[in-house]
């Protein structure tokens, strides 16, 4: 099994919330990685009226959560993992976080970081927090 590396929300086309659980070996403008999953989901969605759920790379795989709230934002959970963990267990926890997370207008109407969107972090960690351990880290929080 191996790990998520990163976490994050998407407010039409804004990294509103970006947990980066291990630094990656290059660092990317977070627009970047965000603007691609977001090109991702509008293709999926405009060009097949369907939803990108998942895309494989040579070394990670990226999982995408469309979140509906009945309006026209776009609101997006993604997680990047490294490739090899296992995606239909990082779905489950995305529509877990779907049902937990309370995302009002408010968080659509101003991406800024306020109290309310710190929380949605922290739930947001707290899902994934498991998943974002490699073995070896696995292994040092059981045995010490």
């Amino acid at each position: 099994m191996m790990a998520v590396i990163e976490a994050g929300l998407i407010v039409n086309g804004i990294p509103l919330i970006r947990s980066e659980y291990y630094p990656s070996e290059m660092e990317v403008d977070p627009f970047i990685r965000t603007g691609l999953l977001t090109a991702i989901q509008t293709f999926a969605s405009k060009a097949f009226s369907d939803e990108a759920k998942e895309m494989q790379l040579k070394k990670y795989s990226l999982v995408i959560k469309d979140l509906d709230l009945g309006t026209n934002k776009q609101l997006l959970l993604y997680t990047i993992a490294e490739r090899g963990t296992d995606i239909s267990e990082i779905q489950r926890r995305l529509a877990n976080l779907e049902k937990k997370l309370n995302l009002t207008r408010v968080i659509l109407d101003t991406p800024v970081m306020t109290s309310e969107i710190k929380q949605i972090k922290n739930i947001i960690d707290k899902e994934l927090k498991d998943l974002c351990l490699k073995p070896a880290n696995r292994a040092k929080n059981i045995f010490g």
